[in-house]
């Protein structure tokens, strides 16, 4: 039996978790639009240590950050939903795996950011 999705959204900590992975990745979509944005010129998109640029592209590649950082929330989401009523700590977990990996999304896109400004 599948648990209500109403109730599962009104349980406070899985609110709160996915509340904030949404508005990380809101934040990683309106930075990367606002600082990148659309423009004709390749940017860069991968920078290695050892030797340095090796990956340039279209400028619309940065948003694979925040679009694998959405499908990381629905997945996560969704299965969190389904195994809710079973055991309430794996959704947990995993609505906080969204959040952590949003966080490192975040930095990605910092990194990306200040690569190419």
């Amino acid at each position: 039996m599948i648990y209500p999705i109403k109730l599962y959204f009104r349980h406070l900590p899985n609110l709160i978790i996915l509340s904030a992975a949404l508005l990380v990745n809101i934040a990683i979509w309106v930075w990367l639009l606002w600082q990148i944005g659309p423009q004709d010129e390749q940017i860069f998109l991968h920078y290695n240590i050892l030797f340095g640029v090796d990956y340039v592209g279209e400028w619309w590649r940065v948003l694979f950050l925040p679009i694998s950082g959405l499908a990381i929330i629905l997945v996560n989401g969704a299965v969190g939903w389904v195994l809710f009523g079973k055991d309430k700590f794996y959704a947990q977990l995993l609505n906080a795996v969204s959040l952590f990996c949003q966080i490192f999304l975040f930095i990605a896109a910092a990194l990306l950011v200040f690569l190419n400004v």
